[in-house]
């Protein structure tokens, strides 16, 4: 109905445009030619009027009804904005304890597509631009939540291959096979009575599309727009600052001319020429 109306809304500009042409052409010639009374002549000022009216009106209606386009764009980002949102809040909230229950995990997966999907629905630059500053705070946490502490690198480990197979004591499993082995079901023989429900089958590792899907969100894409790739460098002059920065500038300068290996301390243009060489 809408795309019915705009188009004869821009059928009568046209005829609107057309009539107003005819009808100045008309009184131009009738002023030059002199071959009609004045009287005669403002006879066409009405149709010149009405014309210009119509189109006025077809150019405002245009107008309008791309800025009511524009605002109709921007409250549905918005409110996919605040879906998507409250998906990734879903799914932080899902795996903090860093649990490994299959049932949760499909769970936040399955959340985590519908929050990607939500998200590519997104048209309006400036609710764009904040859906990914919320895509990247889950990629931050999930990192965080699907790794350990590190006390000898003071870093962070990826979890053990054990853990994804849900049993409970995955930390001291020592390999794969035992890890298989406890996941595994047992046969258990039960009566069916009327008082009670039969108990349900679980199983205990975790889906493997639902580990693939979050992992997959939790590496950066290799399309990623990195914005400190438009950080620029700092020059040589570290000696000239100061302020806060001064220490964060001797250490850049000092990684430009220094590299450390196996424990050795090593010139690092000697020893780019040397791999070069």
């Amino acid at each position: 109905m809408q795309k019915f109306l705009t188009i004869v809304i821009v059928v009568l500009a046209f005829v609107a445009l057309g009539v107003l042409g005819a009808s100045v052409y008309g009184q131009y010639h009738l002023i030059v030619s002199g071959e009609v009374a004045q009287s005669q002549r403002f006879a066409l000022l009405p149709g010149i009027a009405i014309s210009a009216g119509v189109l006025i009106a077809a150019l405002t209606f245009v107008r309008e009804r791309g800025k009511t386009e524009m605002e109709r764009r921007r409250h549905v980002s918005e409110v996919l904005l605040a879906r998507a949102s409250e998906g990734f809040k879903t799914v932080i909230d899902l795996l903090s304890d860093q649990n490994n229950s299959r049932e949760v995990w499909v769970r936040a997966a399955r959340t985590l597509l519908q929050a990607k999907r939500l998200g590519s629905q997104i048209h309006s630059e400036e609710y764009k631009l904040a859906y990914e500053l919320q895509e990247e705070r889950a990629r931050n946490d999930l990192y965080t939540i699907l790794t350990r502490p590190d006390d000898k690198t003071n870093g962070r480990q990826p979890l053990p291959p054990q853990f994804f197979y849900g049993i409970d004591d995955w930390r001291t499993c020592e390999t794969l096979d035992e890890a298989a082995i406890r996941a595994s079901q047992n046969a258990v023989a039960y009566a069916k009575t009327i008082d009670s429900v039969s108990p349900q089958p679980t199983l205990r590792p975790l889906s493997a599309r639902s580990v693939v899907a979050i992992f997959s969100f939790v590496e950066y894409p290799k399309d990623y727009d990195d914005p400190l790739d438009d950080v620029p460098d700092w020059d040589e002059n570290w000696g000239h600052s100061h302020d806060i920065d001064q220490g964060a500038r001797r250490y850049v300068a000092h990684t430009k001319q220094k590299v450390a290996v196996g424990g050795k301390l090593h010139d690092r243009t000697a020893k780019e020429g040397g791999a070069s060489s």
